[in-house]
């Protein structure tokens, strides 16, 4: 290093080497300027690192001030950061003491980044004005440190002390530890070299001979080199590594013995010194001495400073690099489990938890980036609250391991995140130790339970819901456990099972069936339990006897039970009262009898109806036949066209004549498409597939239009040599699409529902808000009743039935009941009496007390005079079956015979779409019809399991088409035991008929397999999905479905919308829903998925 002299930009010293550390004391500022800002212009200007570490009397902004008077571009450099000025407490200070460890790595990081950056070296200058008495003996260490390293590397360092802050011991211990020091006398600068250097000098020669010991003994490969790579010295580690002894190395090419090249190798760290003067370090791999090295070069000069040489040395560090891979797979492998892993970690780097950062789940649950600082000491943005109440950054699960050395485990916490997000995580922390036991920081893992606390809340709001379902339910349930060598006993009924029986239910708890039914019903009971244990669920009529020995005759619908290891634990049944049926049974035999024969009447007519119905088939599939396409072949390397006698016959060209030119087809077509066709052939030439429509103008000034298929034909190099396509008269087509629409929208008026009230009744105010069709009801607008109260109401309910509803009201409120149910007359505005049905449930306020009521009137006076009627059982029931013939035969009549009229008084029909819409039209009265039947066998229900029904539509429609040698499959998940009315079903069971239709005709068209989906269930209970619900007062139950129709087909079109397609089917589908008043949602991202979301009231 002493033979690199640096310009100091000081007159007193002039140049100086490499390794100079020397101090000046100063008594003024300007004395302090006067010696610096020179010393640090000489550094920049020689592409030097400077750092200026100042202080009193001088700051920051004050010596970049005194700095750029010297140095006028002195941002440039502060902007490349080639100069540094920095306050002491940033170099030197920790928490207001010196820290000479923090000093020395501010220095050797300062030094390794003139180094990276390329600059000749580091220059540094400190002021120690700030110097206490109690740090002099820690800082004259470090000086001493300073000086005896500094000799070995390119840096110059210089410190500044304050004469007025020094004593004469002080100033001695400075000078000692410096190679000279800088003091003015007489105003002029003096250097004033140290004694300890001049002593330092004495020692030399014994050096020199320690030195030769020391170069013999080391295990590094040291050789010394003259400017010709000849080796003048080699150590005894050198010469073992090549074979040889130290002697035998005098004179030999380094790069010949070592390399076994000519000339020196490209990365040979000596031949870049020998062009730039300095020392250079490499880490090189040399098989020749045995693997990895650490490579320096070191020049040597004479006493004029020129190189005569270098000192070569190699440090063998295969074991390092051993250890190095080691660590590495290490830290891979901890990186890799840390980003896979399916749980949150975060680790705490310092004691305190000052610095925490996670991995990639911990970064996702927190809302954070990668690397960032999570600490709630430094940032803010999140808060954890646990049990409620929030948590201390100290209560923390890291800051408690780290701050009190404990294990956490097991904790739970909320945290709010700033999205406004709760999680809910669940996870434990510990601490972390150094290699002397103390603790340094802390680590957690955490997993996200949010959705487990709320499948737990939901669970347990469903547990509620249908306890308080099957307390208020108008069946029995009757539940059974299954005891071995005992039998079953009773170990629930719910109240209304007890009544019926006459019974208290701590009456029945513990008893068997076999305890409340006659000898026969003890054997069919026992047969039945045999069944329930093999896991056979059915429903049956059974004969109790009640408490007071009369039958209640039930029918019963039993399930069984069974473990989570598949033992059977027991049965639960629900019991509905038939015993007023089967008291009429004796009477509906001989009824039956005579309604077969009107039966077998009816079914001659259907039969006559299926016969006229295939004769149609007939005549369509002959309309099929004589269907004319057209195709044409477009040669485009020889614009050849050939067009079939169809297709001229289409276009009212002579069949004899040969195909038109391509300028002859665009004058076939109509202007306003003219562009059109023209843009649609060019996708075609790229290989798009074409399907369009289009008008075009015959020779006798008709109008038709046509639907066009063409695609593109590629030779080997991928280019279009000709186009292939048909062209199809669709002009009936479009005209029968326009007499269809008139067909729908008769279709439309069979599924139209009717309304019910809904009121919120508030009890303190005596007020009820009401919505619905209140005119139709009562006969009274909104504005002839004004507001609504219970004596308003009470007013025009009918005198005999108006005690007990006064009655009930009042105890049903004072005993608190959650649910009620009323039948009353009410007359309306012109006098006439109506059956009213109410049900309500009551709310309370926060002291429990009832203040709201919500309730939903309906008509049932059609209901109450079907009931009377129902007193003459053989009329009645001619009445019913009658009624839903003719309901089946009305369907089949108003949807065939609408169209087909359309099409008997033609002579012949030339569109095949026609047959497709007479097909349609026969799926839709099937769906209906299937309704009917359903409900039929449901011995007279109201209401039809939709799931049953649901397979078998989708069976008849596989049945119906066929698909060739496609092999496509149905995939069925339906819920069970969801029951709809008929203003629900139909509709429903129409929209699965128009889109499993849809996918068996076009999904798969040019495939093998595939398979369709259907999926039924309700969805989550919260906002209702139909907006006409939207409007019922808080508490009044509806349930939330969602059906899936999906395929794995080719697809609709990107640029298919629901609300503007034109097809009859599609607009079927979306009128439908909206009668439904759902919601109807087409994913197109594989296949094609159909899903509808529909709210149904409950009815209690």
């Amino acid at each position: 290093m002493k033979g690199q002299l640096r310009k100091s930009g000081i007159d007193a010293i002039g140049d100086i080497p490499w390794g100079t550390h020397f101090c000046q004391f100063y008594q003024t500022k300007e004395d302090l300027i006067e010696i610096v800002v020179p010393y640090l212009k000489a550094g920049l200007e020689n592409n030097e690192l400077c750092l200026w570490i100042t202080s009193d009397p001088l700051g920051v902004e004050d010596a970049k001030e005194a700095l750029k008077k010297s140095v006028p571009d002195i941002d440039t450099y502060l902007n490349r950061e080639q100069v540094e000025i920095i306050p002491e407490t940033l170099f030197y200070l920790e928490k207001g003491a010196f820290d000479q460890k923090k000093a020395l790595n501010m220095g050797t990081e300062k030094f390794l980044r003139a180094v990276e950056e390329g600059y000749c070296g580091l220059r540094t200058i400190g002021n120690l004005s700030w110097l206490k008495k109690s740090d002099w003996d820690n800082f004259a260490d470090y000086e001493e440190k300073v000086d005896s390293a500094i000799g070995n590397y390119r840096i110059i360092s210089m410190c500044a002390y304050s004469l007025d802050k020094c004593n004469a011991t002080d100033i001695i211990d400075v000078v000692a530890n410096h190679q000279f020091t800088l003091i003015k006398r007489e105003g002029n600068w003096e250097r004033i070299e140290s004694p300890r250097r001049r002593k330092a000098e004495e020692t030399a020669v014994q050096a020199t001979k320690n030195w030769e010991y020391t170069f013999d003994a080391v295990p590094d490969l040291i050789a010394i080199l003259d400017t010709e790579y000849r080796i003048v010295r080699a150590n005894r580690a050198m010469a073992a590594r090549l074979g040889i002894t130290p002697e035998e190395c005098v004179g030999l090419t380094c790069y010949r013995v070592i390399h076994g090249t000519d000339e020196p190798p490209s990365f040979c760290p000596y031949r870049q010194l020998l062009k730039d003067g300095i020392e250079h370090t490499e880490e090189v791999r040399e098989d020749s001495l045995g693997g990895d090295f650490i490579l320096s070069v070191l020049p040597l000069h004479d006493s004029k400073g020129k190189i005569i040489g270098c000192t070569h040395f190699a440090r063998d560090i295969n074991e390092r690099k051993r250890l190095e891979e080691q660590t590495r797979q290490r830290a891979e492998e901890m990186e890799t489990v840390m980003e896979i892993a399916p749980v949150a970690i975060w680790i705490g780097h310092d004691p305190q938890c000052h610095n925490i950062t996670g991995n990639r789940m911990a970064n996702e649950y927190f809302e954070s980036r990668s690397g960032e600082n999570v600490s709630p000491k430094v940032t803010s943005l999140r808060r954890i609250f646990c049990k409620g109440s929030e948590l201390a950054v100290d209560e923390l699960p890291m800051q408690k391991a780290a701050l009190k050395g404990i294990e956490v485990r097991n904790e739970e916490i909320d945290v709010l995140l700033p999205s406004r997000e709760w999680r809910v995580l669940l996870g434990s922390a510990s601490p972390l130790h150094d290699a002397r036991g103390n603790v340094r920081g802390s680590v957690s893992a955490f997993i996200d339970i949010t959705e487990r606390k709320k499948a737990e809340e939901a669970l347990r709001r469903s547990e509620e819901k249908y306890r308080n379902l099957i307390e208020t339910a108008n069946e029995g349930i009757w539940i059974l456990e299954w005891v071995p060598d005992t039998g079953a006993r009773t170990i629930y009924v719910n109240k209304k099972m007890a009544e019926m029986l006459g019974c208290s239910r701590e009456e029945m708890i513990g008893k068997s069936v076999r305890d409340f039914t006659d000898e026969e019903g003890k054997a069919i009971f026992e047969l039945n339990m045999k069944r329930r244990e093999q896991g056979i669920n059915e429903s049956h009529e059974f004969k109790l006897l009640r408490k007071d020995g009369s039958p209640l005759w039930a029918l019963v619908n039993s399930k069984s039970l069974f473990d989570e290891t598949g033992k059977f634990t027991g049965s639960i049944s629900m019991l509905t009262d038939i015993t007023g049926r089967r008291e009429a049974e004796t009477k509906l035999k001989e009824t039956l009898e005579n309604l077969e024969k009107l039966v077998e009447d009816r079914t001659l007519e259907l039969e006559k109806a299926y016969k006229s119905l295939k004769e149609s088939e007939t005549r369509l599939s002959e309309a099929q036949r004589i269907a004319h396409i057209g195709n044409w072949d477009w040669d485009l390397l020889t614009c050849e066209i050939y067009w079939s006698e169809e297709m001229s016959r289409i276009f009212g060209r002579d069949p004899q004549k040969s195909g038109a030119s391509y300028s002859e087809f665009l004058d076939y077509i109509h202007p306003d498409d003219r562009d059109y066709v023209k843009n649609a052939m060019k996708r075609a030439i790229k290989g798009e597939l074409l399907a369009i429509d289009y008008s075009i103008l015959l020779e006798d000034g008709e109008e038709s239009t046509v639907h066009m298929r063409a695609q593109a034909v590629f030779n080997e190099k991928n280019i279009p040599i000709k186009i292939k396509g048909t062209v199809q008269d669709i002009t009936e087509r479009k005209k029968a699409e326009k007499a269809l629409e008139l067909s729908e929208e008769r279709y439309r008026i069979i599924i139209e529902q009717t309304g019910q009230l809904v009121y919120d009744y508030n009890i303190e105010k005596d007020i009820a808000d009401v919505a619905g069709n209140i005119e139709e009801l009562t006969g009274f607008t909104s504005e002839e009743l004004g507001n609504i109260n219970l004596k308003l109401w009470t007013s025009r309910i009918h005198p005999e039935d108006l005690n007990r509803f006064l009655e009930n009201h009042k105890k049903y409120l004072e005993l608190d009941r959650k649910s009620y149910r009323i039948e009353y007359r009410f007359r309306k505005k012109n006098g006439e009496y109506i059956y009213l049905e109410e049900n309500w449930v009551s709310q309370g306020d926060s002291k429990s007390s009832v203040n709201r009521v919500l309730g939903v009137i309906k008509n049932i006076t059609e209901r109450k005079q079907a009931e009377k009627i129902l007193a003459n059982i053989e009329t009645a029931r001619k009445k019913e079956i009658h009624h839903r013939i003719k309901n089946n035969l009305q369907v089949i009549s108003s949807l065939l015979d609408l169209q087909a009229e359309k099409f008997r008084a033609r002579e012949h029909f030339k569109d095949l779409e026609v047959l497709n819409a007479f097909r349609e039209s026969q799926d839709r009265v099937i769906s209906i019809a299937l309704i009917h039947e359903e409900l039929h066998e449901g011995k007279g229900k109201d209401t039809l399991n939709f799931s049953p029904y649901l397979h078998r539509l989708v069976e008849n429609l596989f049945q119906t088409y066929t698909l060739g040698n496609a092999d496509i499959s149905l995939n069925m998940d339906l819920e069970e035991n969801i029951f709809f009315d008929m203003d629900t079903a139909v509709p429903l069971g129409l929209i699965v008929n128009e889109l499993v239709s849809n996918s068996l005709k076009y999904a798969f068209q040019g495939r093998d397999k595939g398979i369709i989906k259907i999926r039924l269930n309700r969805g989550e209970n919260g906002k209702t999905v139909s907006s006409k619900h939207e409007n019922r007062k808080e508490g009044y139950g509806s349930t939330n479905f969602i059906l899936t129709v999906s395929d794995n087909g080719v697809g609709i079109s990107e640029g298919f919308s629901m609300e503007d397609s034109d097809t009859l089917g599609t607009q079927l589908v979306t009128a439908l829903v909206d009668q439904l008043d759902g919601k109807i949602d087409l994913k197109k991202d594989s296949g094609t998925e159909f899903i509808i979301r529909f709210s149904i009231p409950e009815k209690k």
